[in-house]
């Protein structure tokens, strides 16, 4: 059997798979945040949730794909291979090019700025709308050295492709794991992230500084001034950019730190004099207020071990010992013994692979959409 039928055979049982009673209230509950009344009113939407659960659905104990694998014990070792290498699904806006044999066509990932060759399971028959020029939103899976289409993309007529790429800035905000998978453009975020850091230090002489909230939106802007200036103002005068506002949790804080991490990138952690209070004095975390902070630092969605690691790192494992056995109420820990351990429990995402930078390298192509789209903002 052709790898690609396969690969279309294959596909069909993991979605039966994902619709048995096995991740039953799971999926629910993602169908319902796209169809409140419980009544699907669109086929290609419904289509785009459960590709989105097949692939990004990812609980303890691994996502559908893994789950198929290893409760499949009839699957050949090429099955196996064929089906794991599908958890590099890749999301995009791809631009159809030119055929690839009867049954394919090479597009361009507008996304990420990658080629990809990518074929249907249906045959001629599936790529038969998909002429040069059509934008195609959706996702496709690998498939030896090609790509499959993986569920039912959206395809929008050569026509319509400007007002369609419109929206490229946004999906690149939202999602900049989909950039990175360009490691050219992965390499590039890092060291932009990096000439930013030292421009951080240089400009506040440390890469941790603690302000008021009321003052993170000047600090910001003064950071960025810096670091264009010293990067030699290549675009010429400064000038502040159009950034959406910060959340008001941020600027109405009594204070933010702002920690530009080596390795995670600049963060923002609310109420760090607190935490550092209550690091000096461990006795402070029975108030509520203590409490809430170094909770939200641990258990917080989002938050990295970055604020605990500086924090222990300022006032010794000893402190972090004493205020985590009063917190946790386990009078024998030890945060030299249980510290790294406690971390990996509640970060377990963040140290499941290394952090993505918190920029992103922009391209002409994609710079001149950001303007365009700023454009039509203030229109």
């Amino acid at each position: 059997m052709d790898q690609m039928e396969r690969a279309g055979d294959l596909k069909g049982e993991l979605v039966s798979f994902a619709l048995s009673d096995r991740f039953g209230s799971a999926l629910t509950e993602r169908i319902l945040d796209s169809f409140p009344g419980g009544v699907v009113t669109d086929e290609a939407m419904l289509a785009t949730v459960i590709e989105d659960f097949l692939f990004n659905h990812r609980p303890t104990g691994g996502g559908v794909v893994e789950r198929f694998v290893a409760e499949r014990t009839d699957l050949s070792e090429e099955d196996k291979t064929l089906l794991l290498g599908w958890l590099d699904y890749v999301q995009g806006v791809f631009e159809i090019g030119q055929p690839h044999g009867e049954d394919g066509f090479v597009a361009v990932n507008h996304i990420d700025e990658l080629t990809y060759r990518v074929r249907s399971n249906m045959g001629p028959e599936g790529v038969k709308a998909l002429a040069p020029g059509t934008i195609m939103i959706g996702g496709i899976v690998p498939v030896g050295d090609d790509w499959m289409i993986s569920g039912t993309p959206l395809a929008y007529p050569a026509d319509e492709a400007d007002q369609v790429l419109a929206g490229i800035p946004a999906l690149v905000m939202n999602h900049p794991a989909r950039v990175f998978r360009n490691p050219e453009k992965l390499a590039q975020a890092r060291r932009i992230q990096e000439e930013h850091r030292q421009a951080f230090i240089d400009l506040h002489g440390s890469d941790l500084i603690v302000i008021p909230g009321a003052k993170v939106y000047e600090t910001q802007m003064a950071s960025y001034r810096h670091a264009y200036e010293q990067a030699g103002s290549k675009a010429g005068p400064w000038t502040e950019p159009d950034l959406p506002p910060f959340p008001e949790k941020l600027t109405t804080a009594e204070t933010v730190a702002l920690i530009y991490d080596a390795e995670d990138g600049l963060g923002f952690y609310v109420d760090y004099a607190a935490a550092r209070q209550a690091f000096a004095d461990p006795a402070l975390i029975v108030r509520r207020r203590y409490r809430e902070v170094i909770s939200g630092y641990l258990r917080g969605e989002g938050v990295g071990p970055v604020p605990i690691r500086r924090l222990v790192a300022e006032y010794g494992p000893d402190a972090a010992s004493r205020l985590f056995q009063k917190l946790l109420k386990k009078p024998r820990f030890s945060w030299g013994r249980d510290g790294e351990a406690l971390l990996r429990k509640y970060k377990a995402d963040w140290y499941a692979q290394p952090p993505l930078p918190r920029v992103l390298p922009v391209t002409p192509t994609l710079s001149q959409r950001f303007r365009e789209a700023n454009t039509q903002d203030i229109n």
